[in-house]
Formats: C-alpha cells, structure tokens, sequence
C-alpha cells in the first residue's frame, strides 16, 4: 500500500492537479490561447481513457510492474517534452502521450492490485488510504511546482517534472509492486481467480447505470474543481478562493478515510448515494455562496464527498463483480466515464461565458442530481464477489 501510495501522490500531483498550472503557464510563455491549451487537456483525459481498455488487458494477467515502469517513462517523457513546444499540434500529442502514461500509474493499476490483494471486508478501507495519495498529491506537489516554474525557464521546469515523474515512479514499482498475492508476479505464475467474466458484467443493468450515472457525477465533479478558485475569486477574493480549494482537498482526505472504516459497517449502494446527495447540494450551496464563511462551507461539503464518490466507483464493480476480470471491466467503465471528465470544465467554460457561476454550479448540481436518481435505478448490487 505505502507503494501505491507514493506513486498515487506522484502522478496525481505532476499530472491531475498541475494541468491547470500548466495551462497558465503555457499561454503565458508560448503564446499559446487558454481554449488551445483547454483542448488539449481534454486530450490528455480522452488519451487516457482510450489507452484504459488496453492497460487494462495487460493487467489482466501481465506483470503491474511493466505496466507501470513503461507508463512512468512515458509520461515523464511526454511531460519534459511540453516545455518545448511551439506548435499547437506539438500540444495535443504531448498531452495524449502524457495522459496514456498517467494511466498506466494511476487508479486502474492501483485499484487492480487493492483488489487482488485485499479482500471485501477489508478492500474499502484499503484502497481509502491509498488513494489518498491522489489529493495528497494535490497538496504537496502542486505549491512546490508552482515554486519551480517560478523560478526557473519554462524548458529546464518542465524538464525537471518529467525526471522526477519518471525517478520518482519507476524504481517504486520495481522494488514495491507484487501483481499477485504470493506469486512472482509473472505471467506464468498468475493465478485463476473468481468473479464475473467482462463479457457478463458489461451486459449487466448494474454495470450500465452506474457508469452512466458516474459520466454525469465526474464530469460536474472535475468541471466545478477546476472552476472553484475563479468562483471564489468572484465571489471574495484570490486568498480566500485559494482556502476554498486547500478547504476542499483537506475534506477530501479526511471523509475518504473516515468512509473507509464506514464501508465496514455500512452498506455499500447506500452509501454511495448519500455522497452523490452530498455533491449536489456542495454544488447548490457554492452556486448561493455569497461570502468567505458560505464558500468555505460550500468547499467542504462539496470536498466531504469528492475522495468518496471517486473510491466508490472501483469499490463498487470489484464487490458487484470480483477480481477475475476486474482490471477489464473497471478500464471499460472508467474509459467511457472519462467522457463527462474531458468535458466537464469544457461545457462550464462555455456556460460561464452565457450566464455566469451561479448557472454553472447550479447546472452541475441538477446533474449530480440527475445522476443519483439514475444510480437509484441500478437494481441488487450482483454477487460476483461471495463474502
């Protein structure tokens, strides 16, 4: 876990978090407009999510460690490469190379070997600890990158980002990763284990409403953090906007490990609708936000449910369909999800232009909304995994 853990906080740092410092960064220094630089990290999601399925394949029976290396090279180089660019095709191809490596090291591998190596008693609390990592990343590595393109060229920062993603990450894998409980991790030593095969699961009304519901909850999710600080910053003002968002990630952390000792105790559906509740009213509330104290309060209702919401999904299809073809049939959930992700903060951008925050954030909120009434429909969770 403590492996996972710091690749988690490596990726989700110099990758989720950072894109919008790189955007800024970007149009600054290369002339470069914020919707060409918008576009391609819509890029870098879409990528990422097409290159899931066969990520996923390789997980199936293939050694983690691999996976992981060759996506940590691959993305530190893609990530070092940006800071020469100059033509906006140079941009988009960076991007989707840089979003297939994140992949390889994010939460399909991570989630994988939880999975595996944990069983449904104790997967929930798990995988909330170490995917913590992912907002620890945000809160670590983002202000210490921010310090860097501050201080040094553009070409010799993002360089340095993308050795540290690729030192960081590689040698982590190697010497901590184990793709099967006591296997030697090669193909051959796989072994066979029980659940729902993917061609089942995908057909299953379960698997098909809660992806869904779950383009709908992470496109308004990644949509509204990417806005956060510019709705603070009109509301209030840039230092409190910046609390909001510190506000935010902290409540992430801490309801994510609290929702983890919960799931012990709690059934699973259940809880995950009551966090899907608890985003659409974050959202309503940060629409209303008038003040400091209302935008704090806002922040960490919305933030109590992101770390959770985010947990659940994997959570859900490893209890409703075991580990067999686990790392297949999350690829494919995650991969169609990605499609709300690449364009949530893209249609808020767009909605900001016609009327404003308020109908941004009062949008996103009827579809978290939408999405619960949808999860509500996804009928008994399958017994793919026996207690």
């Amino acid at each position: 876990m403590a492996g996972l853990f710091s690749v988690l906080t490596v990726s989700s740092g110099l990758g989720f978090y950072n894109l919008s410092l790189y955007m800024n960064v970007l149009a600054a220094n290369r002339a470069f407009s914020v919707a060409e630089v918008s576009g391609a990290v819509g890029v870098f999601f879409l990528a990422g999510g097409v290159a899931g399925l066969a990520v996923g394949r390789w997980l199936q029976h293939g050694d983690a460690r691999v996976v992981m290396v060759a996506g940590a090279l691959l993305g530190g180089t893609a990530l070092a490469l940006i800071g020469q660019v100059t033509a906006q095709w140079q941009l988009f191809v960076l991007y989707g190379l840089f979003g297939v490596g994140n992949t390889a090291v994010s939460l399909l591998p991570a989630t994988t070997l939880v999975t595996r190596w944990f069983d449904a008693r104790r997967r929930a609390l798990a995988l909330s600890i170490t995917s913590t990592g992912l907002s620890l990343g945000g809160v670590l590595v983002t202000p210490l990158s921010v310090v860097l393109l501050e201080s040094a060229t553009l070409e010799s920062a993002m360089a340095l980002m993308g050795l540290c993603y690729a030192l960081a990450i590689a040698p982590i894998a190697v010497f901590t990763i184990r793709s099967f409980p006591g296997s030697s991790v090669s193909t051959r030593s796989a072994p066979v284990l029980g659940g729902t095969p993917l061609g089942e699961a995908r057909r299953s009304r379960f698997f098909i409403v809660v992806t869904a519901s779950y383009v709908l909850l992470m496109g308004t999710q990644v949509g509204c953090i990417a806005h956060l600080y510019n709705r603070g910053a009109e509301v209030v003002g840039p230092i409190e906007a910046s609390f909001a968002v510190a506000l935010l990630a902290s409540m992430s952390i801490v309801a994510r490990l609290l929702g983890g000792l919960l799931l012990a105790r709690v059934r699973m559906m259940p809880f995950t609708l009551v966090n899907m509740a608890g985003q659409a009213a974050g959202l309503a509330l940060l629409a209303e936000a008038q003040g400091a104290t209302s935008l704090w309060a806002a922040a960490a209702v919305f933030g109590c449910t992101v770390g959770n919401l985010l947990m659940l999904q994997p959570l859900l299809l490893a209890q409703a369909f075991g580990p067999r073809d686990y790392p297949r049939i999350f690829a494919l959930s995650q991969s169609v999800t990605t499609l709300g992700v690449a364009s949530g903060p893209v249609v808020m951008g767009i909605m900001h232009g016609v009327g404003g925050y308020g109908l941004v954030f009062w949008a996103a909120a009827l579809a978290s909304a939408v999405a619960l009434a949808l999860a509500s429909t996804a009928g008994p969770m399958p017994r793919g995994e026996l207690p």
